[in-house]
């Protein structure tokens, strides 16, 4: 194809960035988890085979074009002039991809190369060696019932499999019963709401459908996503921690939030769903370090006394009263903070303490979880101490249906062990799955 290249410098695009949990964990000879692991294969296959695109709705035309570009930009057709990224457009200036080199031009190893294809922001990315071995392609798309997805290729760029976005919640076996008044809700980036292992944990209500709302979508559907650092390659955090969460829940059901990233602000609305649902107690495994994102969070709680927020500390090894993270830094009375422990109730590096700002230690190094997809692995750090907090605070309120925000906490208090020397407030529950004081 003769096509006149000009390139341009323009803005960096996200950076490649995705977070591993840990390895797999190795899980056999147990029938319940055979049966399960059945179940959830076969509902794999229904939401990741290979879906068919309407011609309108196939993004691929511009996977034929990768070794064409990394190959004019090795041989010099494009013009490099520093260390990128540089915009790819036509004659007409309709752009048309995107390369990043790294970790340089003058020793790269990798070339991501983005395609925008007319849209307003990449449809396709693909990471690559030269001259053009194939490591990674993602694109953007639709199945013909108009869902989202996200389309993987092979290193030979046929569709490997397809990811849903924002599927509808489909019950994997037996319709459930409804359920009371939901106790705990779970505040995350939403969570995978279709596999199985999660949905006998789930709050619904008297229409079968979920309790909770996606707060960033602004729709019924609180699906794990985040793709923030990298659209391609989302984080599903909260599917994660709702794993931490549901091993310890025993019978009890939990609503799910996804919180309002675009306008934290929402924060309000969310709390005033969370209460009018019969929610208690909140988990939030999340924080930042602007206080300003955080102002509303903090108006919302402290109108709500009656309602516990669970938080986690955070994981930079850090004194947060001395390096505060928000919310787990401001001072409310209806808020407890967790940290993570070893087994021990020593203090992994990267926990973040404090004797002010920090109530809790638990136990959260190398959990036994799941991820959004289903696979069994483990996890370590506060955002995996806060659920077995929230946990044992909601087995506590089933059986003090009448306690208060202030009795939930004294007990909590009442099974922590403090040593004088330990870094946090209150001190550290050793098991906190054991119904000791209940």
């Amino acid at each position: 194809m003769d096509l006149k290249i000009l390139v341009l410098e323009a803005r960096k695009l996200f950076q490649m960035q995705i977070q591993t949990s840990g390895n797999c964990s190795s899980i056999g000879g147990n029938k319940n988890f055979i049966i399960q692991t059945i179940t959830w294969t076969l509902l794999t296959i229904a939401l990741n085979c290979p879906h068919s695109l309407s011609a309108s709705e196939n993004y691929t035309s511009g996977l034929d074009k990768v070794c064409e570009f990394i190959s004019n930009s090795i041989n010099g057709a494009i013009t490099i002039e520093d260390n990128g990224p540089h915009i790819i457009i036509d004659k007409s200036g309709k752009t048309v991809a995107e390369l990043n080199f790294k970790p340089s031009i003058i020793n790269w190893k990798l070339v991501s190369l983005s395609f925008w294809e007319g849209q307003d922001s990449p449809t396709t990315q693909v990471r690559a060696v030269p001259p053009c071995k194939i490591i990674s392609a993602r694109q953007f798309g639709k199945t013909a019932d108009g869902d989202e997805i996200i389309i993987s290729y092979g290193t030979d760029l046929k569709v490997r499999s397809t990811e849903p976005q924002n599927p509808p919640f489909m019950m994997a076996g037996q319709p459930m019963q409804a359920s009371s008044e939901p106790l705990l809700a779970l505040v995350d980036t939403g969570v995978n709401y279709n596999l199985p292992m999660v949905q006998k944990h789930l709050a619904l209500g008297q229409d079968g459908q979920l309790i909770g709302y996606d707060f960033w979508d602004n729709d019924n559907r609180p699906f794990d996503k985040d793709p923030r650092k990298n659209a391609f390659f989302p984080l599903h955090h909260g599917t994660t921690v709702f794993s931490a969460l549901s091993q310890e829940l025993g019978d009890l059901k939990a609503a799910i939030y996804r919180f309002p990233a675009h306008n934290m602000c929402r924060f309000n609305d969310l709390i005033d769903h969370a209460e009018n649902a019969g929610v208690r107690i909140v988990n939030m495994s999340m924080g930042s370090y602007s206080q300003d994102d955080w102002t509303c969070f903090h108006d919302g709680a402290k109108q709500h006394p009656h309602i516990l927020f669970v938080i986690s500390a955070g994981n930079d090894g850090f004194d947060i009263d001395v390096n505060p993270v928000f919310p787990a830094s401001f001072d409310l009375e209806n808020i407890v903070v967790v940290t993570s422990s070893d087994l021990f109730g020593r203090l992994p590096p990267q926990s973040n303490y404090g004797r002010v700002s920090v109530d809790l230690m638990v136990p959260a190094e190398q959990v036994d979880v799941f991820d959004h997809r289903g696979v069994f692995t483990t996890a370590s750090g506060s955002s995996f101490a806060a659920p077995r907090v929230a946990a044992l605070a909601a087995r506590f309120l089933k059986k003090n249906v009448e306690a208060s925000t202030t009795d939930i906490i004294d007990f909590l208090k009442s099974r922590a062990i403090n040593s004088g020397s330990t870094p946090v407030r209150f001190g550290w529950i050793p098991d906190p799955s054991d119904d000791f004081k209940l």
